[in-house]
């Protein structure tokens, strides 16, 4: 009786969490489309207007840019998307160079009405959804010719 009590908490707890903080199941277009503002304004420099890491400002940078379209297929076929909104809410720290190369814009979101959106939590979901809708599909393996 005891673990199903429990077990109906973790359920009602589960329906609390904002959409914003839990993994998508699918591409949400609405917020794909409306990310793409937060990404020309906020993005771009860096990443590019397709995402390549070719934006303006990317050859100032110590550590390349990386491509984002391309993230899915490094994360093994499946778009990291809980990723995502962790680097864009915290901003990442790549290994060996001590500083957050990603800056996190989560509380850049929270000072500004460039995103269109009424939260941060919001703008965050939009921007990884947008992201998302610009992931290249996987190349499949090269084939060796007939012999």
């Amino acid at each position: 009786m005891r673990g199903e009590s429990v077990a109906a908490l973790l359920g009602v707890v589960g329906l609390c969490v904002a959409p914003s903080l839990r993994a998508a199941e699918a591409l949400d277009r609405a917020a794909a489309a409306k990310g793409r503002t937060t990404y020309v304004r906020y993005c771009v420099s860096c990443h590019g207007p397709a995402g390549k890491g070719d934006g303006p400002l990317a050859n100032d940078l110590k550590v390349p840019v990386p491509d984002l379209t391309t993230m899915a297929t490094r994360a093994g076929g499946q778009y990291p998307y809980d990723r995502v909104i962790g680097i864009v809410r915290s901003g990442e720290i790549v290994r060996g160079h001590g500083t957050a190369d990603m800056p996190a814009w989560g509380d850049v979101f929270k000072k500004t009405t460039g995103t269109e959106e009424a939260t941060t939590g919001a703008a965050v979901r939009n921007l990884a959804q947008y992201v998302w809708s610009i992931q290249q599909p996987a190349k499949p393996p090269a084939t060796q010719p007939p012999k």
